[in-house]
């Protein structure tokens, strides 16, 4: 019997006022994590003022998606835009740690977290 799911990974990106917000839901593996790339990519189009990735109803995370991750700390750092990644499962927090890559970015286990840290940051150019 073969199995003919969709990739079982959901996207939804909506704004708050410190960030744009792009939260997955399921897999992120090799064949979904280009839809989360894709749909961070597009949030960061419109110019945000910081972006927030909310990680924390992933239940499975491979390497594609740990470069998906990596991709988007070194294009926020490149942009100077604050990126907070909102993670608190064991696939999500285990694969940052073993890969070292929780120590490239701001770990945040809720997404109203991730805002005040936002908040609390100096302002650019002040």
């Amino acid at each position: 019997m073969t199995d003919h799911r969709t990739p079982a990974l959901t996207v939804r990106v909506r704004t708050v006022p410190e960030a744009v917000v792009v939260a997955a839901a399921g897999d992120l593996d090799l064949g979904t994590a280009p839809v989360l790339r894709a749909q961070a990519r597009a949030a960061l189009a419109g110019r945000p003022g910081a972006l927030i990735v909310d990680l924390g109803a992933i239940t499975f995370c491979g390497s594609a998606g740990l470069q998906v991750i990596a991709e988007l700390v070194s294009e926020t750092t490149a942009a100077d835009l604050p990126f907070a990644l909102v993670a608190t499962g064991r696939p999500v927090l285990r694969s940052l740690q073993v890969t070292r890559l929780d120590g490239t970015l701001e770990l945040h286990p809720t997404v109203d977290g991730a805002r005040a840290w936002i908040r609390q940051r100096p302002a650019n150019g002040g």
